[in-house]
């Protein structure tokens, strides 16, 4: 919902605004603190969760158990990047 890129509908247009104000303060805080730190921004995928309901993609272990090894595997050439749940790169 933060990507600006990828988008194809307008729905949800106010919730898609917060995540993408949410990603640029991340991009920024990146560019702070390159050398640092390394901070990415991640999608966790359409996850079954109350807000996410029945019909989503993902079960909750999933979702975190994927983005712990991405968080693993991190490198400071990752830092700024936008990734999906799985470690894909998002487009902004």
């Amino acid at each position: 919902m933060g990507a600006i890129g990828p988008r194809t509908s307008s729905g949800g247009w106010l919730y898609r605004a917060s995540k993408a104000a949410v990603n640029s303060v991340l991009k920024d805080v990146s560019l702070t603190l390159a050398g640092r730190a390394t901070c990415i921004s991640f999608h966790p995928g359409w996850v079954k969760t109350d807000m996410g309901g029945a019909g989503a993609d993902l079960e909750v272990g999933q979702s975190v158990s994927d983005m712990r090894r991405v968080i693993a595997g991190l490198t400071p050439a990752d830092n700024g990047r936008f990734l999906n749940h799985d470690g894909t790169a998002i487009d902004w």
